[in-house]
This record gives structure tokens, C-alpha cells and sequence, in this order.
């Protein structure tokens, strides 16, 4: 099935067309498939981590290519000429080949009839479908880590998805949703908004960053730490159009997230601060570089689509 998909997209067939079951595929398998294929299994993102992509983007095209060839992983572009088309990847190069470093890849897991249900990437796919230089019929590679389409049912299938914490079953408020709430769909016009997990993205490298020491992060890692930030820091009193206050509410996390133990289980996750990635002080050079650019970008897209609107 997959080889008869890839041949008719060569030949200019639509991929919103074609029907894929990818059934038979099995964990660690690489899959090449479009944007519009991919069911999420969140119901909300951190809009203000896509403005500053998109913004930066828009200033720095190179790093639109980083970011395809990464997701793919490839580790980062190696040459960009001026035609380089995503949608045509002998018109760029990459560091390296597809899977290389397959651990920097977006995840799915199969569900019933073969439908591919994302596991990480949201923000990152997000970005390339509402990019104009992307945009949904993009064709991404991703990596397999369960294959479940042999669920009863699709009640069963969220009861496994649930069990293997690979579902997040809260709304854009932190609200307990059902799994029949999540979109069917990637996109800002199907994703809710969760200023908490955009919040914890800007305290990356910050306050926590991904373990590295040979465990395995867990999926929805930033959503542990915004929901539990929700909890005991309200974000009315910040002003997140304006770079300055968004600094302060990012100084402010910051500074709750490593106040906790190592050992201290952070909110309901279940998982302790270590395991969350969470440091012991502030990275003070690195939140100067956060308001310097990410906030710098994301505030300014914000402010041009206030303007357009």
C-alpha cells in the first residue's frame, strides 16, 4: 500500500485523496507521508512557540530548511540555494540522510484501519502547515513506536493510548477533555490555544531541558510543566503581546520550576522534576537570549496579525 502511494504522489495524485492504512507497519519504521495524514492526540498547542517560528522564519529562511530536515532527521540544512522548494527535496541538502538520527524524529503510533495518530511533533508540524512555503500536503518522514490497530475498537484504542501516556486529554485551559474532542486535524484552526505550554517552551534551556543522560523524555513533557505552572502561577497579570512582560512571566516560571527537588513530583504528572528535565538555578544567559529572539519574534508576528486582522 505505502509503495502504491508513493508512486501516484510522484505522478501528481493528491495525498488528501488518497486512502493509507499503514497496518502493517511496525515499531522503528520510518514512514514518508503528507502533513494531512496525521491525526493529533492533543487537543491544544502553545500558539505563541508557532509565532515565533513562523516569525523567524519569515527573517531567516535557512531556518525553515533546519527545521524539515531535522523533523526528518537529517540534523540541520546543509545547502539552501535560492529555488530551494520543501515540497522538492533534490533542490536542497541536508546533513545527512533520512532517520539518520532517529531519535530527533517526530513520532506516531498506528491506531484501527491503519490511521496514524502523532505522538510528538504538534508545534513542529503546525508550523510547516501553516507556513506558505509548506503548507499541508507536505510530505514529512516519521518514526513508528507502537503499532495498535489491532484495538477492538477505538474506545479501546484511547484506553491504550491512555495507559502508554501517549494522549493528552486536557483542553487549551487544562480542562479534562474525552478523546473524541481532539481534532481530527493538525493547524491553528483546529488546535486550541495553551499560553501555559508556549510559556514552558521560552524556558527551555532556561529552567529545564530535555534529559539527556540516557533516559527516555516522555511524550507531552511540556505539557507536564504548564499544567502544573497553571496551578500555582496565574498569567493574568502579564501583558504576552509585549516582549518585556512576556520576559518577566518567563523569569518568573522559571524561577518556580527550579525551586522544586530533583525529587519532587511535579504536580500530577507523576514525574519528578529530574525527569522532567528540570534544573537547579536559572540559565540567566540563556533567558537573555530567549527575550532577545524568541520573544523578540513572537511578539512582533503577534502584533502583525493584530494589525492584519
Amino acid at each position: 500500500m505505502r509503495k502504491t502511494t508513493a508512486l501516484l504522489l510522484s505522478i501528481g495524485f493528491s495525498a488528501i485523496a488518497l486512502a493509507q492504512d499503514y497496518s502493517a507497519a511496525k515499531p522503528g519504521e520510518l514512514l514518508q507521508v503528507p502533513l494531512t495524514s496525521l491525526h493529533p492526540t492533543q487537543a491544544a498547542v502553545g500558539y505563541d512557540q508557532i509565532f515565533y517560528k513562523l516569525g523567524r522564519f519569515a527573517n531567516e529562511r535557512n531556518k525553515l530548511f533546519d527545521e524539515y530536515c531535522e523533523a526528518n532527521g537529517q540534523g540541520e540544512s546543509a545547502s539552501v540555494p535560492g529555488d530551494a522548494d520543501l515540497h522538492k527535496p533534490d533542490s536542497f541538502s541536508c546533513q545527512s540522510a533520512v532517520g539518520t538520527r532517529s531519535s530527533e524524529m517526530k513520532t506516531v503510533v498506528i491506531g484501527p484501519q491503519g490511521k496514524l495518530f502523532l505522538t510528538d511533533g504538534h508545534h513542529t508540524f503546525t508550523v510547516l502547515m501553516e507556513h506558505p512555503d509548506a503548507g499541508a500536503d507536505l510530505n514529512m518522514w516519521v518514526r513508528v513506536t507502537d503499532n495498535f490497530s489491532d484495538s477492538a475498537d477505538m474506545a479501546s484504542f484511547w484506553q491504550r493510548m491512555a495507559q502508554a501516556r501517549k494522549v493528552w486529554l486536557k483542553d487549551g485551559n487544562g480542562r479534562s477533555i474525552d478523546p473524541q474532542q481532539i481534532p481530527a486535524q493538525l493547524g491553528l484552526q483546529h488546535l486550541a490555544n495553551d499560553p501555559y505550554r508556549a510559556l514552558v517552551y521560552f524556558t527551555r534551556e532556561v529552567a529545564y531541558d530535555k534529559p539527556r543522560s540516557g533516559e527516555v523524555a516522555p511524550e507531552f513533557l511540556e505539557f507536564y510543566w504548564g499544567n502544573w505552572l497553571r496551578s500555582v502561577m496565574p498569567l493574568e497579570g502579564y501583558d504576552l503581546s509585549d516582549r518585556g512582560d512576556y520576559r518577566d512571566a518567563v523569569e518568573a516560571a522559571a524561577k518556580k520550576m527550579v525551586a522544586l527537588a530533583p525529587d519532587e513530583i511535579v504536580g500530577d504528572s507523576g514525574f519528578k522534576a529530574r525527569e522532567l528535565g528540570g534544573y537547579s538555578s536559572i540559565d540567566r544567559k540563556e533567558l537573555n537570549k530567549v527575550a532577545g529572539r524568541k520573544l523578540n519574534y513572537a511578539t512582533r508576528y503577534k502584533k502583525a496579525l493584530a494589525e492584519g486582522s
